[in-house]
């Protein structure tokens, strides 16, 4: 599977950087593949079937800006990355000092991916293929939990937030970017904002408006 996986990544994807964080370079589908516009079914006839690792989306870009900015806020941390896709967000904090950084994501192609993206940026991540909001917070080993993007759907949401607010209750800094898909409760505080291009196109077409929050 990795193998094949692995082949699968390498030939949909250029190696690219984004406007937010040009520190970083990432496997990503361009806006020049064929597969850039295709339908569900024609990316599944591809072996697409959950390509959301293809893209660095905008929350995950102000995430990663963020880390960068303020790199003692995970070094010689460890980090839990959620629904981590490409690993944006990992890669920023191993690149700021991280002592150890797990990617985790439902998909095992994510973990192919964010791999790949480690080794093209000279870092070692972890990962592993689970849905972690169907475990309980205290069995995650990690000091800071970041979740870029994931907020994009509804009752996903409904299921992050009391997770991330046990990860809180433990005493772990919770950092979450936000692309405003889905409205946010108060305690998700706002401590930055930026422009990222939209759903990871490298080329900056159209610029959202995204904030970066933590849990208070």
């Amino acid at each position: 599977m990795t193998g094949d996986a692995e082949a699968l990544v390498r030939a949909v994807t250029q190696l690219s950087s984004v406007p937010l964080v040009p520190e970083l370079r990432l496997h990503l589908l361009m806006p020049t593949s064929p597969l850039w516009r295709a339908t569900p079914d024609e990316a599944r006839l591809q072996g697409l079937e959950l390509p959301y690792w293809a893209f660095a989306w905008p929350g995950g870009q102000a995430l990663a800006r963020w880390v960068l900015d303020h790199r003692e806020s995970v070094h010689g941390q460890r980090v839990l990355d959620v629904g981590s896709g490409g690993a944006i967000e990992g890669l920023a904090a191993m690149t700021s000092g991280a002592t150890q950084v797990v990617c985790a994501d439902v998909d095992p192609v994510a973990s192919v991916a964010a791999q790949l993206n480690a080794t093209a940026n000279g870092v070692r991540l972890e990962t592993v293929t689970v849905d972690v909001l169907a475990r309980e917070a205290a069995s995650f080993d990690c000091d800071v939990v970041l979740v870029g993007d994931l907020t994009f759907d509804e009752a996903l949401t409904v299921r992050l937030i009391p997770w991330l607010r046990a990860h809180r209750a433990l005493g772990r800094e919770v950092l979450v970017g936000d692309a405003g898909r889905v409205p946010l409760p108060i305690d998700l505080e706002v401590i930055d904002e930026h422009a990222a291009p939209f759903d990871g196109n490298p080329e900056g077409s159209v610029d959202w408006r995204v904030l970066v929050r933590r849990l208070r």
